[in-house]
């Protein structure tokens, strides 16, 4: 059985390091996550890298197309591995991702919103398979988002238990 950190490799996936530098230095004083037991809360990651550059920002159906929505989600579920890494170490130590908020930012009317979330979740499914990868989703129309980001994504996930418990 393939590994979340070996799929990573085999996927060539570039994910971000959070600890270096910390988190938040850009949107204020904030918490990266939040653990209880074995529950990961995660705040929220766009489709921004560490040094702020955006992909895709805009407006969904406006001035990002569906499939441009898309690949911001699948950078955003990407830049959230990095967080999980942050926060427990290893992608290896998630034993299931719970549920996902998606915020997409798109006009009074556009109905597909879980189209441009497809690229967070497709891309867990493809670093965690079926078992651990499935995650319950909302899909949430937004008027705007920080730094006119066009996707923002708030996931809760289970953990193993840390050494000890």
């Amino acid at each position: 059985m393939v590994t979340a950190e070996e799929r990573v490799l085999e996927l060539g996936l570039s994910i971000p390091d959070y600890a270096n530098p910390p988190y938040g230095k850009r949107y204020g004083p904030m918490k990266p996550f939040h653990r209880i037991g074995n529950l990961l809360e995660l705040s929220g990651l766009t489709p921004e890298n560490r040094a702020g550059d955006r992909l895709n920002p805009g407006i969904v159906g406006v001035d990002v197309t569906i499939e441009e929505g898309y690949a911001a989600a699948r950078l955003t579920a990407i830049h959230t591995l990095g967080m999980i890494r942050y926060a427990i170490g290893s992608l290896d130590n998630v034993k299931s991702l719970s549920r996902a908020l998606c915020f997409v930012v798109a006009p009074p009317g556009f109905e597909l919103l879980h189209e441009v979330s497809n690229g967070a979740s497709d891309l867990f499914l493809d670093v965690f398979g079926d078992e651990i990868g499935s995650v319950g989703r909302a899909s949430i129309g937004s008027t705007t988002l920080s730094r006119n980001n066009c996707f923002e994504l708030w996931l809760s996930l289970e953990c193993h238990p840390e050494p000890g418990e």
